[in-house]
């Protein structure tokens, strides 16, 4: 009896390390899934999504045919979440997260936002949850993807950016925008614009968003130049006026900013500033020369 469990035991340890030691060959995701979030502006948009490829195979009007429903990627749908209401597709998209479902031809898609996002694939797609739906161009792309790929991209700085999805040679941007420029806008209108606040720094600030947005590049000036008078010890504030300037090609401008700022650098012995703006201003008086 003893010697048969100890055959049973020895029979049974064979058999787990057996297990153990199995070789186990899996298969990668046909799809794998993918996420990212981006600030676009004061937003932030996260994507989730998964990734066919093309394994040879030719993609739209066949795989996907043309002219009916695609989840727009694979296995579960796919998802894009806002922080904030923004601009999609020049329609407004209000906080929160949301399926998109497409319907492609050949010259143009027709993106759909969907409410419910539990879906797998077109698996219970319930058109009467559509939020919006809208036309954007179909273009060819020049590289092919063999990855099925979401990207947000072109971010500019006036808070705008485009969604791109792209497959094979196909590519469809949706443009997208963050509320941040309009507030930023409406506050300039109101307080410097309706109200001409005298305060310096709302100025200064004013003035940089210009500068970085490439709007007025004048009314900055007109704005730092005040901003000069109220306080007239800011660096700050020739510093940019005499970028703007030299942008503008105003070099007369330029050069009385830089001068200014020159003055204020040399107080607080900012070296590397001080060189800079003397080269500057001798490269401006020569051109002027000329």
């Amino acid at each position: 009896m003893k010697k048969t469990l100890l055959t049973l035991l020895i029979i049974l340890q064979s058999l787990l390390i057996s297990a153990q030691n199995k070789i186990q060959i899996r298969a990668t995701s046909a799809s794998p899934s993918a996420s990212f979030e981006q600030e676009v502006g004061s937003a932030k948009i996260k994507m989730a999504y998964s990734r066919p490829l093309v394994r040879g195979r030719k993609i739209f009007g066949e795989l996907v045919p043309f002219d009916k429903l695609w989840r727009t990627g694979a296995s579960d749908c796919t998802v894009i979440s806002t922080s904030e209401d923004i601009s999609f597709g020049n329609n407004v998209l209000k906080a929160g997260s949301y399926s998109i479902f497409s319907i492609p031809s050949v010259n143009n898609w027709t993106i759909i936002v969907n409410s419910d996002t539990t879906l797998h694939g077109e698996t219970g797609y319930d058109e009467k949850k559509d939020i919006m739906r809208f036309k954007v161009p179909s273009e060819r792309n020049t590289s092919f993807y063999e990855t099925f790929t979401i990207e947000l991209n072109d971010i500019n700085s006036k808070g705008g950016a485009f969604l791109k999805i792209i497959w094979e040679n196909t590519m469809v941007k949706i443009p997208i925008k963050s509320k941040e420029d309009d507030t930023i806008l409406a506050l300039i209108d109101k307080h410097l614009i309706t109200a001409k606040t005298q305060d310096p720094a709302l100025l200064f600030q004013a003035a940089n968003y210009y500068y970085s947005t490439n709007r007025d590049y004048r009314q900055a000036i007109m704005w730092l130049e005040e901003a000069e008078k109220l306080n007239p010890e800011n660096f700050y504030y020739p510093n940019l006026r005499q970028k703007i300037a030299s942008e503008s090609k105003d070099y007369i401008n330029a050069i009385d900013a830089a001068k200014k700022a020159l003055a204020l650098a040399e107080k607080e012995k900012m070296k590397s500033t001080i060189e800079m703006l003397k080269e500057k201003i001798n490269n401006w008086e020569t051109l002027l020369k000329k």
